[in-house]
């Protein structure tokens, strides 16, 4: 009977026939209407019974995994590659397709066996690819899936079957659908490693740039797991080389900003050299997520040289990233390499042609700022064998590194500025415009002044109202630079725009040390005028400080014959500017000193009519005369301003020496201090003096 019973797994007679390769039988199994689409039992009853036969086995006849049921005879045909019986199959279907007769079974080439398998995958995995074609052609459906949701195509790049899956792919198989965990057929082959495969899919038109559920495109893929052979064939393609997406925070990111961020210099490399986007830093997200990252500009090249990626730095270079770029805080790639101290990159950085070392942050930092600031020595070198006049390079305030080094007192800073020839007769680029040795000496650093005068500062240098070195360093009171000054030939008599010496500014700012080195370790001229006559006793008297007293002392002490009645311009004595100015210590020395009193200047004032608060200073030093004072001289009355003639005589008060008529002297006392025990003519003044003795 055609209609053979089946054993207890399900097995009819055509499914023995089929495995035992008995063609004859099978076709008269057929002919006769067995069922083709028969099936075995789902669950075999025992691994010793003749569906065991049925499994695939290896080359040595083991079982190459456990028994699967649900197989039809065809199933079993292919496992044992009868193809012969299997061209029956296909004849059997052909002649029965457009049949009317219901009673015969039209074989399916669809039905699956226990683990999904239909007789098209097993024909493909038993390398059966004419049968394959043959069923094909016959209605087997290529894109059959798995127990498991694998597709044909899926089930050949998992097995890394190269010829199955060019095949599928020869044979229209659908390279959109996904695998149960999301991915394409393209990511699965990169992940299966079958370049073959992934050349094929491209070149049918594959999405190349399509992300997996971790947000990877394949290229990324590809160059994560170290395939460039795969990330070659992707690119040749045309792949997107960029990919921007999600980076840190929801910023957006391209391939090469990841591939540096993960310090993978390899994948950056190859990303360069496919022609990626080498200058773009990273940016906001849609709705401007993103933190530092979305807004610090920084470009592949300024991220290279924080990381220290050498090699990708020199890629970048070869292929023309802007090495010149700046990032928001007006960064260029040397500015970052130099804060990281990267010496290798600054090396292939600074060889670049096209470099631009003049480039400011918003610091206001040139790269040789930035290696000064760092104190990177070998970096800021490294720059002036480039640009020998990096060094000269000024601030927003016109100060170049090594007045900025001086006014810091970086003594470690100025060394080396001098090793390297900076000019150290440099200006500053202000209306000051001091030089080096100028800042130096206003910064009362002994050592930076002496080492800039070895190196070849001109101590004569003069500021742009005329001031020498030594004018600065008398506005304080450190001898120890004057006498470095002097020691190295500095213009002792040297006059400003308003003809001072350096005595007259040490005077008036009352540095009394300086003043004593002066006058002691130099021949400055002591008495010689400035623009308004005053010698620097004038000025004592007038801007005097505490210590003037004390100062006009060491004058006497180092010039006992200092002309201390000398007027200036004004015919003011120091004597009258000392008393205007209220300086009562300088005019008890002076007329300790024996300075005339009565001296007047060209606008008639002197001591005794000058306009004061008190009277109390003329009364005491009047009485504090012990010897008779120089007599005054002239043409009028030191009180009224008579002018003296035949009838109106001259007189001197024998106390204060004042030249007076006989109205203005007509008091006679005796002065015992003086040792004139006889009346002699004194003025109204003295004779108030000399009578009260000073008690007023």
């Amino acid at each position: 009977s055609s209609s053979l019973s089946s054993t207890l797994q399900g097995e009819t007679a055509l499914h023995i026939a089929c495995t035992k390769g008995l063609a004859p039988l099978v076709k008269v199994l057929l002919e006769r209407g067995a069922n083709p689409n028969a099936q075995t039992a789902e669950v075999p009853q025992s691994t010793t019974s003749a569906l065991a036969l049925y499994t695939e086995v290896d080359e040595d006849g083991n079982p190459k995994a456990a028994p699967v049921g649900k197989q039809t005879p065809l199933h079993l045909a292919i496992i044992h590659k009868y193809e012969e019986i299997v061209s029956l199959f296909l004849e059997h279907k052909a002649k029965h397709t457009a049949s009317e007769d219901t009673t015969v079974f039209v074989p399916n080439f669809n039905l699956k066996d226990s683990e999904g398998q239909s007789v098209l995958g097993l024909a493909l995995w038993n390398g059966l690819h004419g049968t394959a074609v043959s069923l094909l052609s016959a209605g087997a459906n290529i894109n059959e899936t798995n127990v498991d949701q694998m597709t044909l195509l899926h089930q050949a790049l998992d097995k890394q079957d190269v010829v199955s899956a060019l095949f599928l792919l020869d044979h229209q198989a659908d390279i959109s659908i996904p695998t149960p965990e999301g991915d394409a057929p393209l990511q699965l082959a990169i992940k299966r490693h079958l370049p073959v495969i992934v050349e094929a899919l491209c070149a049918s038109g594959v999405n190349m740039n399509i992300v997996d559920k971790d947000n990877n495109c394949p290229l990324w893929l590809a160059l994560d797991s170290g395939q460039e052979d795969i990330a070659h064939i992707l690119v040749k393609h045309g792949c997107d080389v960029d990919m921007w997406g999600e980076g840190p925070d929801g910023c957006q990111q391209n391939l090469l900003h990841q591939a540096i961020d993960e310090n993978n210099e390899a994948v950056s490399c190859f990303l360069i050299r496919s022609a990626c986007d080498k200058n773009s830093p990273r940016r906001p997200g849609p709705n401007e997520e993103g933190g530092e990252e979305a807004r610090d500009g920084q470009t592949p090249l300024h991220l290279s040289c924080a990381w220290g990626l050498e090699l990708v730095v020199q890629c970048l270079m070869e292929h023309g990233a802007d090495v010149n770029i700046q990032d928001a805080e007006g960064n260029c790639p040397l500015h970052i390499a130099i804060q990281n101290q990267h010496a290798v990159i600054i090396s292939l950085l600074l060889a670049h042609p096209n470099l631009n070392l003049s480039l400011k942050n918003k610091q206001g930092l040139s790269p040789f700022a930035v290696a000064m600031t760092t104190k990177d020595n070998k970096a800021a070198q490294a720059i002036l064998n480039r640009e020998p006049t990096a060094a000269e390079q000024t601030d927003n305030k016109g100060r170049n590194f090594l007045h900025t080094a001086i006014m810091n007192g970086d003594i470690e800073s100025v060394l080396f500025l001098i090793s390297v020839h900076a000019d150290v007769n440099s200006r500053v680029q202000d209306t000051q415009q001091y030089t080096p040795l100028h800042l130096a000496v206003l910064a009362l650093s002994e050592i930076i002044t002496r080492n800039l005068i070895l190196a070849g500062a001109d101590v004569n240098e003069r500021t742009l109202h005329g001031e020498s070195a030594l004018h600065l360093s008398s506005m304080n009171d450190n001898p120890s630079l004057v006498t470095a000054l002097l020691e190295n030939g500095v213009e002792i008599n040297a006059v400003d725009e308003n003809q001072n010496n350096a005595l007259h500014i040490a005077v008036a700012h009352g540095n009394m040390h300086t003043i004593r080195c002066l006058l002691t370790e130099s021949t400055i001229e002591a008495e010689v005028p400035n623009g308004k006559g005053q010698n620097p006793l004038h000025i004592l008297c007038q801007y005097g400080k505490d210590n003037a007293a004390a100062i006009f002392e060491l004058f006497r002490e180092a010039m006992p014959d200092y002309p201390i009645d000398a007027p200036d311009m004004e015919g003011n004595s120091a004597l009258l500017l000392a008393y205007l100015n209220g300086n009562g210590p300088v005019c008890r020395a002076l007329v300790r000193a024996n300075a005339c009193l009565g001296l007047t200047n060209k606008h008639g004032c002197s001591i005794f009519n000058a306009t004061v608060a008190s009277k109390q200073l003329i009364f005491k030093l009047l009485d504090m005369l012990s010897k008779e004072p120089p007599w005054c001289d002239g043409e009028n009355c030191l009180e009224c301003g008579v002018k003296f003639g035949i009838k109106t005589r001259k007189h001197h008060c024998r106390h204060c020496g004042r030249l007076l008529c006989a109205k203005c002297s007509t008091h006679d006392i005796p002065i015992v201090k003086y040792n004139l025990t006889k009346p002699v003519r004194v003025c109204n003044i003295c004779f108030d003096v000399l009578s009260l003795g000073g008690n007023f």
